[in-house]
Parts: C-alpha cells; structure tokens; sequence
C-alpha cells in the first residue's frame, strides 16, 4: 500500500480523526462523566472555549437536546469509528452522518437569535464548526468516487 505521505487526502483524512479522538475523549464527552472525574483544567478549558466563543451548546448551564443528542450519536457510533477510520480510513458512513449533524448546528448558530450573538461571534464560531462539515463531506464525495470507480472496474471485469 502506498503511504499516506503519497496521498495527501488521505493523511489530512488520518490527522483529522487521530486528533478528534483526545478532543473527544477530554471535551465533548465531559457531559457523561461524574463531575469529580474531570481535572480542573479540562473544566476550565471548556469553559473558556464556551465563554471566549460565546458557543450556546458546548458547556451550556441549560441542556440543549437538539444538541446533546449529537453528542450521544458521536459516544455511540462516532467515537469507535474513529479509530477504525485512522486504520482503514472508511469515510463514507461518517461523512454523512456527522455532514447531516453538524449543518443543523451550523444554520442555528448563524441564523437563532436567541443565542444574541454578534455577527463577529457568529461567524467565529462557524469558523469553529465548518471544518466539521466540509472535511466529513468531501470524505463523503471522495469515498463515493472511490467505491463507484472500484465497482466500474469490478463491473468491466465481468
């Protein structure tokens, strides 16, 4: 097989989830766990991302569903998936889910005004959430290119 150093989506592909294993496990999933597990400085990093960022889901005092609901899908079937994509880089079932999960939080921190964020803060958090959309989509476009050239080839054979 190639190395990943030869194929460049495929490395961002591999930095991506290998980086959003810890963030996952030290962040996002903060909401599971028993207060007193969590070190203060993983508190205090959430925090400040929530209050720097004025971000309305992550650390919110009032839960958001909607949101937590997002959460629970990355704890169930996200979050497994991404040690299975750093090895084998299977992109076409997480691309589409987490693309369909986080354009809901993209039009709802842009376009809500309940959340009575600026348009600088609005805008500063899509810059935070957009990556989570477009890497998974054009993992997504990619991995549909790759199966439908492999079943073309598959399909010429016979």
């Amino acid at each position: 097989m190639t190395s990943l150093l030869q194929r460049p989506l495929d490395l961002v592909y591999f930095i991506y989830f290998a980086t959003h294993i810890p963030v996952t496990v030290l962040i996002d999933f903060q909401v599971f766990y028993p207060a007193h597990w969590v070190p203060q400085v993983l508190k205090d990093a959430l925090l400040m991302f929530a209050n720097d960022y004025k971000d309305p889901f992550m650390g919110s005092s009032e839960p958001v569903y909607w949101y937590l609901s997002f959460i629970y899908a990355e704890a169930l079937f996200q979050f497994a998936f991404f040690f299975v994509a750093c090895k084998g880089l299977w992109q076409v079932v997480y691309g589409a889910h987490v693309a369909t999960t986080v354009w809901p939080t993209l039009f709802e921190v842009l376009l809500n005004p309940v959340h009575a964020l600026s348009q600088q803060e609005r805008f500063t958090l899509v810059g935070f959430y957009l990556p989570y959309f477009i890497l998974p989509l054009i993992m997504l476009i990619d991995s549909y290119r790759r199966v439908s050239k492999a079943l073309a080839a598959k399909h010429k054979e016979e």
